[in-house]
């Protein structure tokens, strides 16, 4: 099924405080949506393909993976993290070539949804660990602030980079909370990403804070086929 509807694959860019690109994430766009990129929610990209069956999404992330091997070897030298969920990583444990292609790539981060580990407990832990060590890369956290997350996932310190979802942003990003919420988990993590970030507005609004980087429609995201061209 990948094959025949040939996805699309978007690299949108993350960016510090200084305005500069030090990370990029791998999304994926389906055909049949006339909106243009910018007209759509990274979470909805994201839900097209958790609707795919766990054969369908294994075959799309291979792929995701054989385009990034094709970017490091023309020479791309920038962080990206690519989505991963329970069937995914699955998967990487049962499939030793793969483990190796990820393990040849040591920019590439895993980045798993707070869904992931909304009832987090010693197995959710061991798994996590497992396939950080099977293929030595990095583990992110997304959607922190969904209504799903915990501490207490991020007391294990196997999450390199938290992110902080969109919604919780916008409605707390004014607030002492947010603020303290920072702190906390700069003591858990070695950074914090800002999703949401949409206009200067939010730039400006970030911009004493302690985070690591803002992603969002504010910058351009690119097709990474381009990037191949």
């Amino acid at each position: 099924m990948i094959q025949r509807i040939k996805p699309a694959f978007i690299l949108e860019p993350v960016c510090n405080l200084k305005n500069e690109v030090i990370a990029w994430e791998l999304l994926t766009r389906f055909p049949g949506n006339t909106t243009s990129y910018k007209q759509q929610h990274s979470s909805r990209v994201k839900s097209a393909a958790s609707l795919l069956s766990a054969t369908e999404k294994w075959q799309l992330f291979l792929h995701q993976v054989e385009k990034i091997i094709q970017l490091n070897q023309r020479g791309f030298n920038q962080t990206i993290s690519i989505n991963v969920d329970r069937d995914i990583v699955a998967g990487i444990f049962e499939d030793t070539e793969i483990q190796e292609k990820l393990s040849s790539l040591p920019l590439l981060r895993m980045e798993t949804s707070a869904f992931f580990t909304s009832r987090f407990n010693s197995e959710d832990l061991l798994t996590l660990k497992g396939i950080a060590k099977v293929t030595s890369a990095p583990l992110w956290i997304d959607n922190f602030g969904s209504g799903y997350s915990s501490l207490t996932m991020l007391d294990s310190g196997i999450f390199e980079v938290v992110k902080i979802d969109k919604a919780f942003f916008w409605q707390f990003a004014r607030d002492r909370t947010f603020d303290i919420l920072l702190n906390h988990l700069n003591q858990l993590c070695r950074g914090v990403i800002v999703e949401g970030v949409e206009n200067q507005q939010y730039v400006d609004l970030l911009a004493h804070k302690p985070i690591h980087g803002m992603q969002g429609y504010h910058w351009q995201s690119v097709y990474l086929n381009d990037l191949l061209a």
